[in-house]
């Protein structure tokens, strides 16, 4: 059975911004699926499939779905496939809701690239 490893990486600053330290955070998924979904709701690039204990492969988040920005520009060029309306009147902040309510509610197929 494979298992998915999720590996996050964020800045962390202490003492006013003087000492600036990388905390590394490792996140392990039994499914595929919610290591898709945890990886394109934190926006990380790619993430590790475990075969074995020697065998490890990577998988591209972005290879075959949208970016956020990548989702905003094509939703406002091609509004009747991500939204079913004829003119997108959202705004910015409103297509990013949109985003991550796909991601949340499991519906990426609106999210895959053609």
């Amino acid at each position: 059975m494979y298992s998915y490893k999720v590996k996050q990486t964020e800045a962390k600053s202490y003492f006013f911004s003087l000492i600036k330290r990388d905390i590394t955070k490792v996140y392990n998924f039994k499914t595929y699926n919610k290591a898709l979904i945890f990886a394109l709701s934190e926006q990380i690039e790619q993430f590790v499939c475990i075969v074995s204990d020697e065998v490890e492969t990577s998988r591209k988040t972005f290879k075959n779905h949208y970016t956020l920005k990548q989702f905003q520009k094509h939703c406002i060029k091609n509004p009747m496939h991500f939204l079913n309306t004829q003119k997108c009147r959202l705004n910015e902040e409103q297509i990013e809701n949109y985003y991550f309510y796909l991601i949340g509610s499991n519906k990426l197929t609106k999210l895959k690239k053609h």
